[in-house]
């Protein structure tokens, strides 16, 4: 039996391929750890991407993120104790990431990371942190491109290293076909911000929304419950530009087909930047870096640092605008859409004790 930990929407997005394909070879338990608790932003995914509900859910919550971590380990080691598993699986780099990997490691079960390798410098990152503990100690490392499995073996991690592409990859893929047409103007952005360095900033955040009033396109602005909540402790939401609509979290299906549809996405988010990398959309990143060089080298994304976003935003979304008809880039840098199939079979490799069900 294998145990598949998730609890962000990011994560509920991949297990959704993830969970398929491996319960197409074995037995899997599934762990939502309750740190995305909303509906907008992870119960309308499980019904999109028909998620099963999962075996076990934390309810951990929204908390600082060392009591976060904290109470995730706790928790998910008392479930794995219960019921123990040949190996855990854990995706990406949140704080449910690494309070399920610490869980694993402490109970002596094999850990699986499923995005291994990504890496980024930027002072105070707590996705950081989380990658690189759960990089050292994990026993199977599925890196979603050459790049990100080079960077581990120049780091000499002690786990197996497998290049598998991008899950995220394998979910649009799947799911392209039943997203449909944006309605409104035929030329827009799509605008998401939620990481702590903006919504915790008032200037900056105060300097982007000001921004996308100027881009000469309205702007569709997905609220994360993190960034609502900056705009009303800073008095932000009663200066929102005209051109910026306000909208909810959006469904899976209304993301991508928004991002498919939209002039240019303007983010902090690296599943966006990589959804308009697939989907041809020229991005800005609201970032002075990004873990998904491939995107930036390609000419597909183009990074401005937020505390600069009120100079460099409109330039920057006209440029990308031009470059999409003027230099189309490749969307390969992240395998071909069978990235799960690939983690399945690493699995299958790495544990030859496991037994299928088959």
């Amino acid at each position: 039996m294998l145990t598949l930990c998730f609890g962000t929407r990011p994560q509920v997005i991949k297990a959704s391929v993830l969970l398929k394909s491996l319960r197409s070879r074995w037995p899997v338990t599934t762990i939502d750890t309750g740190q995305h608790y909303d509906y907008e932003l992870n119960g309308l995914l499980y019904r999109q991407l028909e998620v099963p509900p999962p075996d076990h859910f934390l309810e951990v919550g929204s908390a600082e993120p060392a009591g976060q971590t904290a109470e995730v380990l706790r928790r998910a080691a008392q479930v794995l104790q219960r019921n123990p598993p040949a190996a855990v699986i854990v995706i990406g780099d949140t704080n449910s990431t690494l309070g399920c990997a610490l869980a694993a490691q402490k109970g002596n079960f094999p850990l699986v990371h499923v995005e291994a390798g990504l890496r980024a410098s930027e002072p105070n990152l707590p996705e950081e942190v989380n990658r690189r503990v759960v990089d050292v100690i994990a026993t199977l490392l599925c890196a979603p491109s050459p790049a990100n499995a080079a960077r581990l073996r120049s780091e000499r991690v002690p786990g197996t290293i497998v290049t598998t592409g991008d899950v995220a990859r394998d979910v649009l893929v799947r799911h392209l076909a039943l997203a449909r047409r944006t309605e409104g103007p035929t030329r827009f952005a799509v605008a998401t911000i939620h990481r702590a360095a903006i919504t915790s900033d008032p200037d900056a955040l105060r300097s982007v929304i000001q921004a996308m009033g100027k881009l000469g396109m309205p702007v569709l602005f997905a609220l994360h419950p993190r960034t609502r909540l900056a705009l009303e402790r800073f008095d932000l939401l009663r200066g929102i530009p005209a051109s910026v609509s306000i909208l909810p979290p959006l469904g899976y299906l209304e993301a991508i087909a928004a991002v498919r549809d939209a002039t240019v996405v303007i983010t902090d988010s690296g599943g966006l930047q990589r959804e308009a990398y697939w989907l041809g959309t020229p991005c800005v990143t609201l970032r002075s870096e990004t873990e998904w060089v491939e995107t930036v080298e390609c000419g597909a994304n183009r990074l401005v640092n937020p505390q600069d976003a009120g100079e460099e935003l409109v330039r920057a979304v006209q440029e990308q605008s031009r470059k999409q008809q003027e230099c189309p880039w490749t969307t390969d840098a992240y395998g071909d859409g069978h990235a799960a199939e690939r983690v399945t079979e690493a699995i299958a490799s790495g544990f030859p004790q496991l037994h299928s069900t088959h």
